[in-house]
C-alpha cells in the first residue's frame, strides 16, 4: 500500500505531540512494508514562494516546503495556499498513492483534501487538537475563558485576512467544512475529542477513536526512585497560561517548600516570567526550569521524578507527556479536563484537579507527600494501565482503516465562490435567509457554503457572487466573472458596482441585502440541471 502522510511540520524541525505521532506512525507503516513518503511544511527557512527540499529522515523519503509565517497567521489565511496544492498534485502525478494519512495541517493548505479525492485518493485524518472548529485551536477564547459554544467564533474572530481583503470569518469556516468533507475517516485519539467534532459538524459514522499508541520498549525506567527528602514533581510542556503553568507555581508555594522539587522543562514566551514568580513566591522550593531538552535528555527527568503533573486548562486531546509519564511508571496529576479523564485513573494511577485551582492541584500533589509509599503503589498501576495503549495495537487498527474502501457520498455540497467582501449587514442577511444553520454544526447537505473566490476553481463552484464594492478594481471582478459564465454558471452581482454591471451580460443584479439574499436563496434552491 502506498501512503502519503502530510503533516504541517514534520521532525527533525519541529518535535511536538504531533509530529512525533506523525513521525513514529509513519516509521511502523514502512516498517511493515508499506511504501511511506511524507509531505511536510517546513518554517525554519521561512523562505516566500513555497520553494521544496527532498530528503530521508529515518529512512523516510520526505519533501519539506517552506513556509512562512504569514502561512501559519491565525486570522489570516492559514488553510488555502494553492502554492502548495500545486506541490501535492506533482508528487501524486509522479508516484500515485493509494491512501492519504493527514495530521495537522494548518499553514500547509486543506485543499489537498478535496483534490485527493477528485484523484481517487482514500484520505484519513488524524485530529491533534480542536484546530478543525476552533480559530485558536485552543477552545480558549481571547478573553481568556474557556469557549462553550463554537458556533459564536465571530466573537473572537469576526474576520479573517487574505491578503488586503477583509473576509468574514464564516469563510473560513465553510472552507474547512467543504474540505473535511473529503475526508473518508476521522481519527481521534480521545473519545472527548471525537465528541467534540461530531457536535460541531463531522459525522459520527466517519469518526474512529484510536488512542495514540506508545513504543513501550523504549522506556527502561520503569518505577519512580525510592521516596527522599523532596517531592521531585516534574512538568514537561510549552511555557504558557494554556498548560496552567500560573496554576501550578501557586500550588507549588503552598505547600512544605523543604520538601518539593520542581523540574520545569520546556520553552515558551512566559519563561522568564515564570523563574521570576517562583523566586518572588516560593523562594525555598528547590526548582529548576531547563528550557528545552532533546528526548534523551527529557528521559533523565522522567527517570529522577517521583510524580508527574500537567495542569492544563485547555482541553487537552491525549496528550503524549501522560503517557510517556505513564510508560515510565510515574503517578500522574492532571486537570479534569478533555481527554485527560480518560488516562488518569483517579485514587489509582494518579488524581485529577480542577483546572486553574492552585489549591486543589496543591492538595492532590501534597498526597503524595503525605502518602509516598503510594508513589510506587501508583506509578506500578499507572505501568500496568499504559499496556493497553502498546503502539503496536494502535498501528494495527491504524493499518486496517488505511487498508478500508473510501465512503460514499449520496450528494455534494453547493458552493458559492464569494469575489470580495459583503458589508457585514449584507452577510449576516444572507447567511439568515440561505445558510440558517451556524457554522460547527451539523448542516443540510442543502445548506451552501461560501467560499472566497480564490480558494475554489470555478468547475468545483455553484456559482459566483460578487459580493463586495469592487470599485478598486474591476477588471478582476470581470476576470471572474467571465470565466464562471464561459463555463454557464450563474452570477449575482451588486448593480452599485456600476462600471462591472454595465460590461457585463447575463447576471443577476441586485440591490442591497434583501434582494441578494432572495436571488441567492432562489439559485441555490435550483437543480442544479437548471442552473445556466
Amino acid at each position: 500500500m502506498k501512503v502519503l502522510v502530510i503533516s504541517n511540520f514534520f521532525p527533525p524541525h519541529v518535535i511536538g505531540g504531533a509530529e512525533i505521532i506523525a513521525h513514529h506512525q509513519a516509521k511502523a507503516l514502512a516498517d511493515r512494508g508499506h511504501d511511506v513518503r511524507v509531505l511536510a511544511g517546513d518554517n525554519s527557512h521561512g523562505l516566500p514562494g513555497y520553494p521544496i527540499q527532498t530528503e530521508v529522515f529515518d529512512g523516510l523519503p520526505i519533501t519539506r516546503v517552506s513556509l512562512t509565517q504569514r502561512d501559519f497567521a491565525p486570522t489570516g489565511n492559514n488553510v488555502c495556499h494553492p502554492g502548495v496544492e500545486r506541490i501535492f498534485l506533482n508528487l501524486i502525478a509522479d508516484w500515485q498513492p493509494d491512501v492519504i494519512h493527514a495530521h495537522h495541517m494548518a499553514g500547509l493548505s486543506l485543499g489537498i483534501l478535496q483534490l485527493a479525492r477528485e484523484h481517487g485518493i482514500r484520505i484519513a485524518l488524524t485530529l491533534h487538537d480542536h484546530w478543525g472548529f476552533c480559530m485558536n485551536s485552543t477552545r480558549i477564547t481571547t478573553q481568556n475563558t474557556l469557549c462553550q459554544d463554537s458556533t459564536q467564533c465571530h466573537t473572537c474572530h469576526e474576520h479573517i485576512h487574505d491578503d488586503d481583503v477583509q473576509l468574514p470569518q464564516r469563510m473560513r469556516q465553510d472552507y474547512l467544512r467543504w474540505q473535511l468533507d473529503a475526508v473518508d475517516y476521522f481519527i481521534s485519539p480521545s473519545r472527548y475529542l471525537a465528541d467534540q467534532y461530531i457536535l460541531n459538524g463531522i459525522p459520527a459514522e466517519r469518526m474512529h477513536v484510536i488512542a495514540n499508541g506508545i513504543e513501550l520498549e523504549r522506556f527502561i525506567n520503569t518505577a519512580p526512585p525510592a521516596p527522599g527528602e523532596r517531592l521531585r514533581i516534574l512538568f514537561t510542556g510549552y511555557m504558557g497560561g494554556h498548560k496552567g503553568v500560573p496554576a501550578l507555581l501557586d500550588a507549588v508555594a503552598l505547600l512544605p517548600q523543604e520538601k518539593v522539587h520542581l523540574d520545569m522543562v520546556g520553552d515558551g514566551h512566559m519563561l522568564a516570567s515564570y523563574i521570576a514568580i517562583m523566586k518572588k513566591n516560593a523562594p525555598n522550593v528547590s526548582v529548576k526550569f531547563w528550557g528545552r531538552l532533546p528526548n534523551a535528555r527529557i528521559a533523565e527527568r522522567f527517570a529522577e521524578a517521583h510524580v508527574f503533573v500537567l495542569p492544563s486548562v485547555c482541553p487537552e486531546n491525549q496528550p503524549v507527556t501522560i503517557t510517556e509519564a505513564m510508560a515510565c511508571g510515574l503517578p500522574v496529576v492532571a486537570s479534569r479536563i478533555g481527554g485527560i479523564s480518560e488516562l488518569v485513573d483517579e485514587g489509582h494511577t494518579g488524581w485529577l484537579a480542577e483546572p486553574g485551582d492552585a489549591a486543589d492541584l496543591a492538595e492532590r500533589l501534597g498526597y503524595y507527600i503525605a502518602n509516598p509509599d503510594q508513589i510506587a503503589a501508583h506509578g506500578k498501576a499507572s505501568r500496568e494501565r499504559i499496556q493497553a495503549f502498546a503502539f503496536g495495537l494502535q498501528i494495527e487498527r491504524i493499518e486496517a482503516l488505511l487498508s478500508s474502501p473510501a465512503t460514499e457520498r449520496s450528494k455534494s455540497l453547493r458552493l458559492i465562490a464569494c469575489h470580495g467582501a459583503a458589508l457585514d449587514a449584507t452577510f449576516s442577511t444572507v447567511l439568515e435567509e440561505v445558510a440558517p444553520v451556524p457554522a460547527n454544526r451539523p448542516q443540510p447537505i442543502t445548506q451552501p457554503c461560501f467560499i472566497p473566490v480564490n480558494w475554489i476553481k470555478p468547475e468545483a463552484a455553484a456559482l459566483l457572487w460578487v459580493s463586495g464594492a469592487v470599485t478598486g478594481d474591476p477588471d478582476t471582478a470581470l476576470q471572474h466573472i467571465a470565466e464562471y459564465r464561459e463555463l454557464e454558471k450563474p452570477v449575482v452581482l451588486d448593480e452599485r458596482n456600476i462600471f462591472v454591471a454595465r460590461h457585463t451580460e447575463n447576471a443577476l443584479q441586485v440591490r442591497g441585502k434583501n434582494q441578494t439574499a432572495l436571488g441567492l436563496k432562489v439559485l441555490t434552491n435550483l437543480p442544479k440541471a437548471s442552473i445556466v
